[in-house]
C-alpha cells in the first residue's frame, strides 16, 4: 500500500529524554541531598556535643560573643578553638569524618538502585511490548499489537501508537496482497475466458463472424486491457515511480471539464448534476491524474447511486489544504463496509456486485494518486443518506 513507507509528521523526541533527563538529574540531587542532610546532622550533633561540655560560665560567655562576633573577635576565637574546633582538623576527627561521609554514600546507594529501577521499569515496561509484539510479527504474526502500559513516557505512548498503526498496515497490505493475488488472477481470467470462447465458438461455427459478435469480443478485450492499465499504475505508485506532472490550475475548471465528460451517461441515467466550487480556487497538482481521480469518482456514483437521482461534485479551502468532495443520494455504504472500499478488487455483496459493471479497482486507483500527491481520499455516510466521497490535498 502505498504510503506504508512515507514520511509523516511525528511530534519531536524531546520529551522522551527530557523526562529521562528530569528523573536522572532528580535522582542525582536526591543523593546528593541525602549525602549532604547526613553530613550536617553529624555535624550539628557533634558541635552539640562539645557545646554541652563546655563549662556553664565559659557557655555563657560564648553565647555573648555570637550574639555580637565583632566586639571580642579574638576571644570568640580563642574558645573556638580551646573548646570546640581545636581537635576538628585532628587526624582523628577527619577519619570520623570520612567514616561518616563513606556511610551515608553506602545508605544512599539503595536510593540510587531503587530510583533507577523505578525509572528502568517504566521504560523498560513499554519498549518491551514493543519488541515482544515486533518478535512475532517478524515470525508471521501480523495481528500481534504492542499494549500500552500504565504510566509510560509520552514519547513512549506515541512510539507505541505509532508501531500499531505500522502494524495494522501492514497486516491490511499482506490481507490485501493476498486477497488480490487470487481476485487479480479470476479477473484477468473471466473477459480473457469470455472472449476465447466466443472466438472459439465462431471458429467451430456456433456463432456467425458477424459485427456484434466482434464487438462482443472487442469490449472482453477492452476490460482486460483496462485492469492491465489499473494494475499497472497501481505497481508504479506503489514502488514510488509514478511520474507526477504538478502544474497550477483552477480547480473549479477542471470539475466542470470532467463533470461535462460524464454529462451524456448522467442524462441517460436521469441524475442530476452540480459543481459547487469557487473560481479563485487554485490548486498545485497533476491535473490529469486528479482528473482521473475525479472521473473514478463520478463514475463510482453513477454505478452505484443513480438511484438517488443526483450527484454534487465541491471544492472548498480549508486549513491544511483543499477538500474535493463527491456526494451522492444513493445507498451509501454499510457502516461495516467503510474502512474496505479503498481495497483492491473489494466489492460489498449489496452494492459492488461485478454486474453493475468495473473491476473493483476504480477507488484503489483513486487512493493511490491522491496518496501519490501527498493527499487522502476518504469514504463516509452523509447524514441525510448517500455516501460522501472526500480527497484532501495539501495546498
Amino acid at each position: 500500500m502505498i504510503g506504508l513507507l512515507r514520511k509523516r509528521r511525528v511530534r519531536p523526541g524531546a520529551p522522551l529524554w527530557r523526562w529521562i533527563g528530569v528523573r536522572m538529574i532528580a535522582l542525582a540531587m536526591s543523593a546528593i541531598l541525602f549525602v549532604c542532610g547526613g553530613m550536617w546532622l553529624r555535624f550539628a550533633w557533634w558541635e552539640g556535643h562539645l557545646r554541652a561540655k563546655i563549662p556553664a560560665p565559659v557557655r555563657q560567655e560564648l553565647d555573648m560573643l555570637e550574639a555580637q562576633p565583632r566586639g571580642d573577635r579574638q576571644r570568640l576565637l580563642q574558645i573556638y578553638g580551646e573548646y570546640m574546633y581545636g581537635e576538628y582538623f585532628t587526624n582523628e576527627s577527619e577519619n570520623k569524618d570520612l567514616l561518616f561521609f563513606g556511610g551515608f554514600i553506602l545508605l544512599s546507594i539503595p536510593l540510587i538502585l531503587v530510583g533507577g529501577a523505578w525509572m528502568s521499569l517504566r521504560l523498560s515496561r513499554q519498549l518491551s511490548a514493543v519488541a515482544i509484539s515486533a518478535d512475532r510479527i517478524a515470525q508471521g504474526d501480523l495481528t500481534s499489537r504492542a499494549a500500552l502500559a500504565q504510566h509510560s513516557p509520552e514519547a513512549l505512548r506515541s512510539l507505541t501508537d505509532d508501531f500499531n498503526r505500522m502494524a495494522e498496515r501492514l497486516e491490511r497490505r499482506e490481507r490485501e496482497l493476498q486477497a488480490s493475488s487470487a481476485a487479480t488472477a479470476h479477473e484477468l481470467r473471466t473477459p480473457l475466458t469470455a472472449a476465447k470462447g466466443r472466438l472459439q465458438g465462431m471458429l467451430d461455427g456456433v456463432f456467425e463472424p458477424t459485427a456484434q459478435n466482434f464487438q462482443l469480443i472487442m469490449r472482453q478485450l477492452d476490460q482486460l486491457n483496462h485492469l492491465i492499465n489499473d494494475l499497472y499504475l497501481l505497481s508504479l505508485i506503489s514502488a514510488e515511480q509514478l511520474a507526477l506532472s504538478p502544474s497550477d490550475f483552477a480547480v473549479r475548471s477542471l470539475l466542470e471539464e470532467r463533470m461535462a465528460w460524464a454529462a451524456p451517461r448522467l442524462r441517460e441515467l436521469g441524475m442530476q448534476a452540480q459543481v459547487e466550487a469557487d473560481d479563485a480556487l487554485q490548486l498545485r497538482a497533476d491535473r490529469d491524474r486528479l482528473g482521473q481521480v475525479v472521473s473514478i469518482l463520478l463514475d463510482n456514483a453513477m454505478r452505484y447511486a443513480a438511484s438517488g437521482g443526483w450527484v454534487i461534485v465541491q471544492a472548498r479551502l480549508q486549513e491544511g489544504g483543499v477538500i474535493i468532495a463527491v456526494d451522492d443520494g444513493g445507498p451509501g455504504f454499510a457502516p461495516e463496509h467503510l474502512a474496505r472500499a479503498c481495497d483492491r478488487f473489494w466489492r460489498a455483496e449489496s452494492s459492488r456486485s461485478r454486474h453493475a459493471g468495473g473491476s473493483g479497482l476504480g477507488l484503489a486507483v483513486a487512493a493511490a494518486i491522491v496518496q501519490a500527491h501527498g493527499g487522502h481520499l476518504s469514504v463516509h455516510n452523509r447524514d441525510g443518506g448517500g455516501a460522501s466521497l472526500r480527497i484532501l490535498l495539501p495546498h
